[in-house]
């Protein structure tokens, strides 16, 4: 059986498309909030993500953020550098990294939270509350479900 050219209607429906266009609006609302801080929404979720599991493996931490291990070592190589994040050997497998949050990172998260939910406030504000808990359930369950394949 012949095979069926694709035509650009067969794409316009694409799960992966419609979620990444809408990812990168939410990021440049965030991003933009960040700015005066210096920092990305990228990074404040790294640095939220440390504070709460601290200490934490780099697999571990690209575990809860459902990130590519590869990327996030990348991102906590800078947040060291810029004295937010420091990694050293774990005390029970010393060839594993332990990253902990310093006190400047947790300075710093810290003095990103208002125009974190002045961006939260503005996704809000768009969707509505109800919209925003309900997409934020879809997503959770799009990661679990994907993820266990």
């Amino acid at each position: 059986m012949p095979r069926r050219r694709p035509s650009a209607e067969d794409f316009a429906g694409c799960v992966a498309g419609n979620l990444r266009a809408a990812a990168r609006v939410a990021t440049r609302v965030y991003d933009d909030a960040l700015r005066p801080h210096g920092v990305r929404i990228t990074q404040v979720a790294i640095l939220a993500q440390v504070r709460r599991l601290q200490p934490v493996s780099a697999t571990d931490l690209s575990a809860a953020l459902a990130s590519e291990r590869s990327a996030l070592a990348r991102d906590v190589v800078i947040l060291e550098r810029d004295g937010l994040v420091t990694t050293s050997a774990a005390t029970d497998d010393k060839r594993v990294r332990a990253i902990r949050l310093t006190a400047r990172g947790a300075a710093l998260l810290m003095a990103c939270a208002p125009a974190w939910r002045a961006a939260q406030k503005s996704v809000r504000r768009a969707l509505s509350t109800e919209r925003v808990n309900e997409l934020i359930a879809l997503s959770e369950e799009l990661v679990v479900g994907l993820n266990s394949d």
